[in-house]
């Protein structure tokens, strides 16, 4: 596979390009979005595999989104189903897609419990488990730099998934090559990356926060701002999870 790299303005272009396809189908992505989060609420619900169905599911759905930013290129319609696009695919590539799946719960959970060196674990279960920490833990600060440590351990656990299910369920890898390519991608493009993670992080800080204070300003009473907020927030998620496609067709050979 030709491994491409991009200019780091690159980065800029697969924001823009979120919001573009957002705007083409904007209800359809709405209900995509909408639908995966109601089954990643339901299978939080699952006892003992509340915390960690979720991980799995999100390989799986990743496929999904890449799938349905495809479609909305090319002007095609699409439903929600389309979240299972990676479970449609060949039986070798399926298989390899759960076993991805399988690979990053574990890795999470390893991030995790290097995070539990400096808090004993609380980190862990409360994410995976929902326990909540005591107060003791909270005041001494140890939960915090429990979340900085997994924060900063989960930087290349993402630069090696970020492609990875798509280019095992549609270039047909094996997941440890999926998960090295993706990896070797991603290093080779961190200016284009850098520009694309700090332009969503100011965007989903920055536009919340914005119109939450208009709205004060106008007269709003602070749970009014806040909603605001939050509505803002469930716009820009559409156009940051359809943007995934962009970085995959701009850094991955396409059909």
């Amino acid at each position: 596979m030709l491994l491409r790299t991009v200019a780091a303005r690159e980065g800029l272009s697969w924001v823009k390009q979120g919001f573009v396809w957002l705007f083409r189908q904007p209800w359809r992505a709405l209900a995509l979005v909408g639908c995966y989060v109601l089954a990643v609420a339901l299978l939080t619900k699952v006892p003992g595999l509340g915390g960690l169905l979720p991980l799995f599911a999100g390989q799986i759905a990743t496929v999904g989104f890449m799938a349905a930013s495809r479609a909305i290129e090319r002007g095609a319609p699409f439903s929600p189903l389309l979240l299972l696009d990676g479970l449609r695919a060949p039986r070798p590539r399926v298989h390899n897609l759960l076993l991805l799946a399988l690979l990053y719960v574990g890795a999470v959970v390893a991030v995790l419990l290097i995070g539990s060196l400096l808090d004993g674990g609380m980190l862990l279960r409360l994410l995976l488990f929902g326990t909540m920490p005591s107060t003791k833990v909270l005041d001494d600060g140890s939960l915090r730099q429990a979340a900085l440590l997994a924060s900063g351990a989960y930087i290349p656990l993402s630069a090696a998934f970020w492609l990875a299910p798509v280019l095992v369920s549609w270039y047909g890898m094996g997941p440890w090559q999926a998960l090295f390519t993706s990896a070797v991608i991603v290093v080779r493009n961190l200016p284009a990356f850098f520009v694309y993670a700090t332009q969503w992080f100011a965007l989903f800080v920055g536009v919340p926060l914005l119109l939450g204070l208009l709205a004060t300003q106008a007269g709003a009473s602070d749970p009014e701002s806040t909603l605001i907020g939050l509505l803002a927030a469930s716009v820009l998620m559409p156009a940051f999870i359809l943007s995934f496609y962009a970085s995959a067709r701009s850094l991955l050979p396409q059909d």
